[in-house]
């Protein structure tokens, strides 16, 4: 375990390998928590507005039920063909 210094404004500088392995950049931000006595930092993820329903509780817990089924081979394949006939049906 290595060890890092606090500067006299309270700031640490994460070594170039850490923010290498975990594709931090100057101005990304961190989220931190504290637990069990430990500072635990986050890189923050911006998700498009466009794209944050995505990762909502509900839609995520949809995806999981589809893959689910999927793994169980709850799914139909069908011909194009056959597919648009289907569905104008």
């Amino acid at each position: 375990m290595k060890a890092l210094t606090i500067s006299s404004k309270g700031q640490i500088a994460i070594p170039k390998e850490i923010r290498d392995s975990l594709h931090i950049k100057e101005g990304d931000q961190l989220v931190y928590r504290i637990e069990r006595g430990r500072i635990v930092l986050e890189p923050v993820v911006n998700v498009p507005r466009s794209q944050a329903y995505f990762w909502t509780p509900e839609v995520q817990e949809k995806i999981k039920r589809v893959d689910e089924n999927f793994k169980k081979g709850n799914f139909k394949t069908y011909e194009i063909d056959k597919f648009i006939k289907e569905l104008k049906d």
